[in-house]
């Protein structure tokens, strides 16, 4: 939905979505609670009915155990009544009233009866006459007169009557003459209600209003219930019982109706009563619409509070988009200064490296004028050649530095993880640091060197051009008859394997102003505009230094003041190189080329003509190739041992120098793997150095060539080739020598 686009739709369709979920959530909650309250229901009516059954058997059995208890000891008086009248007849007395009535009070009985074998009474006393005449009619029946020929049985019964009241009745046989002995016992109504258990007693405790109606039924007859309108009323005439006697069972309730009334009834058969409950609907779902009322409550609260969220939410995304548009906007902006700003540096650029090209290259042709007008004076001629080479090596060094830049800042420049001496590189680099201290007289201090470890593995390369940069700067940027103050020093580092060092240097220069400070590391940053002409500066030395070090994981600082000086310090982490040994220094033989023959690979007639001049000059013999795929046809027809090394250019037609020695190695002959093969290219990034490596190159030159550099190069790989072919011979001749 786009709420920002159709707010009101969304509105809409929220409260529709709403209002159709919430009759489903309606819906689902009467079911749960008609459900629910049914069960609940069911439950309290089954747990009622059992309990009733189970007072219901505890009452039957208490009561029986209660008039069995009574009707015993009634026995026992009439059979203790036959044997005092026997011991009266024997001590010859006769029986009479005053017998009975003494006997009466001694046994706790209300009346006493003697018949003879016919049944008729001889003589009886009562406290209450009104029973005598039932006794009599319950005495005379057979089975009691059967008795009189038989002394050891008896006869008990309970005669129960209207009113509540009852007679304990025992009979026995006379033991002085033939006839029946009986005894009865009267319990009031009263007596019966208050120390008798009964049922109606149990269901007291039972409200129809919460637990519903219960009825205890026993032959027909409802004997006790917690609704008095149905005590005495018989079950054949109650609709709710005939219809739970048909539907209903123990275990589960039953719908039914009640004089139109809806209910719910359980019914449950006990030994000698059936028991039964029912509770109207509208007790049992009483609480039904509360709890739905309840939770269509809480739904539609939870359906204003989700409102409110998504309306909260709705405007904090509006915002974010605001926001973002907005940030949008700012950045268009800030692009579009930006490329105002790069176009503005390119002109700038432009500006810059017209005029400091033109520099060099009109002291070139100015320098090709003069020599040429003094043709026959050679110490002229000596002078513009120094000219020339000084011009031209500005040019090269405009040149480098720009292409530095840019593959910095393309981050495409690729650092070494080589191993090398700091004690070396330094010494290199103060080597020509020396040379342009002298000829302004400015005296190079060095303090103490705080190292420990001086092979470290690393970029050797870029360190070199740091340290050249900040030292040539110092030189620079110095007064005449200045100092410098340059110290190493390893400081403490947290990582196991590596070491930092500090490289510090102060001089006695010009200094910098607040404001230069700022700009320093920016490209073409110089302090006034005097200095490209005065300093032969370009205004990349900084930039390239600075982002060099963090290329590197270094950081840089300085302190400067205008007409004091300035002091930097790096930092920079190494891998400390714990397996060679470079600071022992082996003799160096005379550097000589003579002899060696040398296939050189060029497509530019005016490049081949100058390497061809350097090497033939030291004594070498020369094949010339002009691409690649020519250089593979000339070693491939050779025989094994014919060129000592090649000199290969990079970038040429038909078949590129990379290419050609990848062939090379590949070929199947003794030499193809170890034949030396130097680069000579213009491409002088380090990945260039890195590509020739991985093509099977053995050494890299950046042109333009330097004749020191090239002869020392391929003959340092040639004696490396040499050393090698001897120790491999050695290897064969301890070999040889072990199996004789």
């Amino acid at each position: 939905m786009n709420i920002k686009r159709n707010p009101k739709e969304m509105k809409k369709r929220f409260w529709m979505l709403g209002a159709l979920i919430g009759v489903c959530v309606v819906a689902a909650s009467v079911l749960y609670f008609f459900h629910k309250e049914k069960r609940e229901a069911e439950d309290r009516l089954v747990e009622i009915v059992n309990y009733v059954k189970v007072q219901c058997s505890t009452y039957t059995h208490y009561n029986e155990a209660t008039e069995s208890k009574s009707l015993l000891r009634s026995i026992e008086s009439a059979r203790q009544m036959s044997t005092n009248i026997n011991i009266e007849i024997e001590n010859g007395g006769q029986i009479s009233q005053e017998l009975l009535k003494e006997n009466l009070q001694t046994l706790w009985v209300d009346g006493i009866l003697v018949m003879d074998a016919d049944g008729s009474v001889v003589c009886e006393y009562s406290a209450n006459e009104e029973f005598t005449e039932d006794a009599v009619r319950y005495l005379q029946k057979d089975v009691i007169m059967d008795f009189i020929e038989y002394e050891e049985r008896s006869y008990s019964e309970r005669i129960n009557f209207d009113d509540g009241s009852c007679i304990d009745l025992a009979a026995c046989a006379r033991i002085d003459a033939p006839g029946v002995v009986a005894i009865y016992y009267y319990t009031p109504p009263e007596y019966m209600r208050n120390y008798m258990l009964t049922i109606q007693s149990l269901l007291n405790g039972y409200s129809t209003e919460k637990d519903g109606t219960i009825a205890v039924a026993d032959s027909g007859m409802i004997v006790a219930s917690n609704d008095e309108n149905l005590l005495g009323q018989s079950t054949a005439e109650n609709e709710v019982v005939q219809t739970m006697k048909q539907h209903t069972d123990s275990h589960h309730i039953f719908h039914l109706k009640n004089e139109g009334t809806g209910c719910y009834g359980i019914m449950l058969k006990q030994r000698d009563y059936y028991i039964y409950a029912y509770i109207p609907d509208k007790k049992i779902f009483q609480n039904l619409p509360l709890n739905v009322i309840f939770v269509t409550f809480l739904y539609l609260l939870l359906l204003i509070v989700s409102w409110v969220r998504i309306q909260k939410t709705s405007a904090e995304r509006e915002k974010q988009e605001r926001e973002k548009e907005e940030k949008y906007k700012e950045e268009l902006l800030k692009a579009a200064k930006r490329a105002e700003a790069a176009n503005r540096a390119k002109t700038e650029f432009l500006q810059r490296m017209s005029h400091d090209i033109r520099t060099p290259i009109n002291g070139i042709c100015g320098m090709l004028d003069v020599a040429e007008h003094y043709a026959e004076d050679l110490d002229k001629q000596t002078e513009c050649r120094e000219k020339i080479k000084e011009a031209s090596n500005l040019l090269l060094g405009l040149v480098n530095e720009v292409l530095d830049m840019s593959k910095l800042e393309s981050g495409e420049v690729t650092l070494e993880e080589s191993p090398f001496d700091l004690h070396n590189i330094s010494e290199e680099v103060l080597t020509v640091i020396e040379l342009l201290a002298e000829e302004r007289n400015i005296k190079l201090i060095q303090e103490k060197q705080e190292i420990t470890h001086w092979n470290l593995i690393g970029s050797p390369a870029h360190v070199k051009r740091v340290w050249m940069n900040i030292l040539s700067n110092a030189v620079k940027y110095n007064k005449d008859n200045g100092s410098i103050c340059i110290q190493y020093r390893e400081v403490p580092y947290n990582q196991d394997g590596m070491t930092m060092i500090e490289f510090s240097c102060q001089d006695t220069g010009i200094g910098m102003s607040r404001e230069f400070q700022k700009v320093i590391f920016e490209p073409f940053a110089q302090e006034n505009a005097g200095s490209r002409s005065k300093y032969n500066g370009t205004g990349l030395g900084m930039p390239i230094t600075k982002s060099l070090v963090e290329k590197m994981g270094g950081t840089i600082q300085f302190e400067s003041e205008a007409g004091v000086g300035t002091t930097f310090v790096i930092r920079i982490p190494f891998k400390i190189d714990t397996e060679t040994d470079r600071m022992e220094k082996e003799e160096k033989a005379a550097i000589s080329l003579q002899g060696l023959h040398i296939l050189l690979v060029e497509d530019n007639e005016l490049n081949m003509e100058i390497a061809e001049f350097i090497v033939t000059n030291e004594g070498a013999v020369v094949t010339k190739a002009k691409n690649g795929k020519e250089a593979v046809d000339y070693f491939e027809k050779s025989s094994v041992g014919t060129y000592d090394a090649i000199l290969m250019d990079v970038m040429m037609p038909v078949m590129d120098g990379l290419t050609a020695s990848e062939t090379i190695r590949k070929m199947n002959r003794a030499d193809a793997k170890t034949i030396p093969i130097i680069a000579m290219t213009a491409n002088a990034f380090t990945d260039d150095k890195m590509k020739a490596k991985e093509a099977g190159m053995n050494e890299h030159i950046a042109k333009p060539l330097n004749r020191e550099v090239l002869v020392e190069t391929v003959f340092k790989v040639i004696t490396k080739k040499s050393r090698g072919n001897k120790a491999e011979n050695e290897m064969h001749v301890i070999s040889d020598e072990n199996e004789i």
